[in-house]
C-alpha cells in the first residue's frame, strides 16, 4: 500500500472514497462528468478525455472482506498488472497510469474500483463479423500469433473473446484490452482451459481456410505446443459448417476423458 492515497471522486452523481496509486488526468478534479462517457459496457463504463480513457468497474457482489478483495483482487488491478505483464511480452496493451479501488460500495453493480490508460488511436473494435473483412487473414494471423506468445509464459487471459482484442489496420497489430491473466503450473490443465474458451470465443467463427491460418500462425510462434493436434487433444473444433463469409456457433465438444 505504499504511495497510496485517499480520494473522493464523484461518478455519475454519487461520491465514492477511492484508495488510489498513480497519477490522473480525469479524477484530479474529483468528478468524473456525464459527457465524457465514451462506452458503455455490462460491468464497465468508459470515458474519454483527450487520448486517455478511465475504466469504472462495477462489482457483481458485495464481499465480506471488502480489503482483500479490492485492494488486492480489484477488478482494476488485476487489469493493471495484466497490461503490464502483455506488455513485457512484447504484445500491445494500453499503458496504465492510475488505478483505485472504492472504499464502500454503494452496492450490487455499484463502483468497485477504476484506471486510467492510454487510448488506443486507430484501433478497430472486432467482433464476430470480422470474418467479413477483407483483412480478417491477417486479423487471425496476429490472433494466432499473441496466442502462442501468453501460452508460452503459462498465462491465459480469462476471458479472450473479440471484445477484448482490437486491431489496427495499417501497422497489422493486434492490441489486448481489458485483460485478466492467469498463471498456470502444468501444460494439462493450460491446455483444457485454452480448449475450453477458444472453440467458442474464437475458432467456432472461422472456415477451414481461416483456421488453418490461425493454426499456422499459432504453431510456428509456440513453444509448448509443437503441432495443433497436441492442443485440439483437448477439445474438438467443428469448422464443416462454416462457409467463408458465415459466422455459426455452438461447434466445441469437449473430450469427457481430460474432465473431472
Amino acid at each position: 500500500m505504499n504511495n497510496c492515497f485517499f480520494k473522493k471522486v464523484n461518478i455519475e452523481g454519487v461520491s465514492h472514497l477511492f484508495v488510489c496509486k498513480g497519477r490522473s488526468r480525469i479524477v484530479n478534479a474529483g468528478k468524473v462528468e456525464d459527457a465524457f462517457l465514451f462506452k458503455r459496457q455490462l460491468y464497465a463504463s468508459l470515458y474519454k478525455v483527450d487520448n486517455h480513457i478511465l475504466k469504472v468497474c462495477y462489482g457483481q457482489s458485495i464481499p465480506k472482506d471488502i480489503f482483500r478483495k479490492y485492494a488486492l483482487r480489484s477488478q482494476a488491478e488485476r487489469e493493471s498488472k495484466s497490461a503490464f505483464i502483455l506488455s513485457e511480452l512484447g504484445l500491445v496493451t494500453p499503458k496504465t497510469y492510475f488505478s483505485a479501488f472504492s472504499l464502500f460500495p454503494k452496492m450490487r453493480k455499484g463502483v468497485e474500483s477504476i484506471h486510467e490508460m492510454d487510448f488506443l488511436a486507430g484501433y478497430d473494435d472486432l467482433n464476430p463479423n470480422f470474418v467479413h473483412r477483407p483483412d480478417c487473414l491477417g486479423i487471425i494471423r496476429c490472433f494466432g500469433r499473441d496466442l502462442a506468445v501468453i501460452l508460452n509464459a503459462m498465462l491465459c487471459p480469462k476471458d479472450f473473446g473479440l471484445g477484448n482484442v482490437m486491431y489496427h489496420p495499417g501497422e497489422d497489430k493486434l492490441a489486448w484490452i481489458d485483460s485478466d491473466l492467469k498463471k498456470f503450473k502444468n501444460k494439462e490443465t493450460l491446455s483444457r482451459t485454452v480448449m475450453g474458451k477458444l472453440g467458442h470465443r474464437f475458432l467456432n467463427y472461422l472456415d477451414n481456410c481461416q483456421a488453418d491460418m490461425f493454426w499456422r500462425s499459432f504453431c510456428e510462434n509456440s513453444i509448448l505446443y509443437a503441432e495443433k493436434n497436441e492442443l485440439l487433444s483437448y477439445g474438438k473444433i467443428d469448422y464443416s459448417k462454416n462457409q467463408p463469409g458465415r459466422v455459426s456457433e455452438d461447434k466445441i465438444t469437449d473430450n469427457s476423458d481430460h474432465h473431472s
